[in-house]
């Protein structure tokens, strides 16, 4: 999947305390979210929504410490 900002592949980023993420746009949300919904992948969305320089609103998706950033990546990269 692309991430509309930035045009490049989307990412799952890690954390060794709070475990993997996601950082996207709010416009792509719903789309990354129907996703990971139909791989039954725990996850979620923060509340708050950050805008930085006029740039689109991001929000984090968090997965846990028990998600696998392998598995996600796969899921992300065959959504397109």
């Amino acid at each position: 999947m692309i991430d509309e900002m930035t045009q490049g592949v989307l990412k799952v980023a890690t954390d060794e305390v709070a475990g993997p993420y996601l950082m996207v746009v709010i416009t792509q949300l719903d789309e990354i979210c129907a996703a990971l919904d139909r791989h039954k992948i725990r996850y979620w969305v923060d509340s708050d929504a950050i805008s930085i320089n006029n740039e689109p609103p991001v929000t984090v998706i968090n997965f846990g410490r028990a998600g696998d950033p392998a598995k996600i990546q796969a899921i992300l990269d065959e959504a397109g």
